[in-house]
């Protein structure tokens, strides 16, 4: 049976599960194939108000002249950058992403990915008959996986921290480092 492997990380306000909490979502697979998008109607100024928000995943979204805030005003996102676009071009992106495989079945890896999950079938409405059947309905945790392997210390990631695409990457990473341990 063959096996596509794919690797998510979501960057999300944590206190709001609604689609308007989703701020960028990266999947890569075991062949290196990358989607990344962020969410052009995330809420901006929940975000501008949380420290840990603009100090960490702030830096990696596009912003127009490249600057947080100016004299005081919330801070923009470059609307104008092809990664932005709206939920519904990124839940036609996934699909798409998802259904362009040969493998019989595909596996979702996440590192303590429960709410990246939820973010992922929120683009659906959380409703599995809204959403393509090739979107998985369910993931495998990385963390699990460590606990299996003894715990042992994880690769560090040189860059990207809180970028989902570089955190999807750095999950694979993770994952062949994992499975390494085993074979």
């Amino acid at each position: 049976m063959s096996i596509r492997n794919v690797y998510l990380d979501c960057e999300f306000l944590p206190a709001d599960p609604t689609l308007k909490g989703l701020v960028s979502i990266g999947v890569t697979d075991d062949q290196g194939v990358d989607y990344y998008a962020v969410h052009r109607d995330f809420d901006i100024k929940t975000l501008g108000r949380s420290e840990w928000m603009m100090a960490n995943v702030w830096p990696s979204l596009p912003k127009p002249h490249g600057d947080i805030r100016l004299h005081g005003k919330w801070p923009r996102l470059d609307k104008g950058d092809r990664s932005v676009k709206t939920a519904p071009q990124i839940a036609q992106d996934i699909a798409d992403y998802f259904a362009a495989t040969d493998a019989e079945t595909t596996h979702l890896w996440a590192w303590y990915g429960a709410q990246d999950m939820c973010r992922l079938h929120s683009l659906w409405d959380n409703d599995w008959a809204k959403m393509p059947g090739q979107i998985p309905q369910w993931f495998n945790e990385l963390e699990q996986l460590r606990w299996q392997a003894g715990g042992p210390d994880m690769p560090d990631q040189p860059a990207g921290l809180h970028n989902a695409l570089a955190d999807a990457r750095h999950n694979r990473v993770m994952h062949q480092f994992l499975a390494g341990l085993t074979s």
